[in-house]
């Protein structure tokens, strides 16, 4: 059996909540979103794809001894920003602090995890989506809006499990890798 999966890191409830009002404020003037579950609020550092269930040790052990030496440190989240795709923008939450940390352990993550699971090594740009298929009458709307800021500390880094739940896309938390206290 083949798992989707991807590593990352978990946002605390109360900041998910926060962003989901940030949110709001902008998908107001949406014509159409897919707006992203509040549960589903991640940082992701690697996205691995479809792994057979039993690599998922493997997959864990790597991330374990790749992470040894690593401290914990804290995200501070802010300002909303886009990617253009064909289908709608996606929306995203940036990364105005711990941007060091985030590249420090996905470029360690990286080619170990490219390698061992035969993935093609991925450009970072650390952000959270909010939402994706979105479309605008005008896309100035998102370059004038400034959010509050979002602060929270990092103790672990975590492997996903993507999956559809009752026909909705679920990121579910399979493991947790403890990173050193500072």
């Amino acid at each position: 059996m083949s798992l989707r999966i991807f590593v990352g890191i978990d946002i605390p409830k109360e900041v998910k909540i926060a962003l989901d009002v940030e949110a709001d404020k902008f998908l107001k003037y949406a014509t159409e979103s897919k707006r992203m579950l509040t549960d589903n609020y991640h940082l992701t550092l690697k996205f691995i794809g479809e792994i057979d269930i039993n690599q998922i040790q493997e997959l864990e052990k790597i991330l374990k001894s790749s992470l040894k030496d690593v401290e914990s440190f804290d995200i501070h989240l802010k300002d909303l920003g886009y990617f253009k795709k064909k289908d709608g923008l996606i929306i995203w939450m940036g990364v105005l602090q711990g941007v060091g940390a985030l590249k420090g352990i996905h470029l360690k993550l990286d080619t170990l995890l490219s390698n061992k699971f035969n993935i093609e090594k991925s450009k970072f740009s650390p952000h959270v989506t909010l939402a994706k298929k979105v479309v605008l009458e005008s896309e100035d709307r998102l370059r004038k809006n400034k959010t509050k800021d979002y602060i929270f500390h990092v103790n672990d880094v975590k492997i996903f499990y993507s999956h559809i739940v009752e026909d909705v896309l679920t990121y579910t938390p399979m493991s947790s890798i403890k990173l050193l206290e500072r």
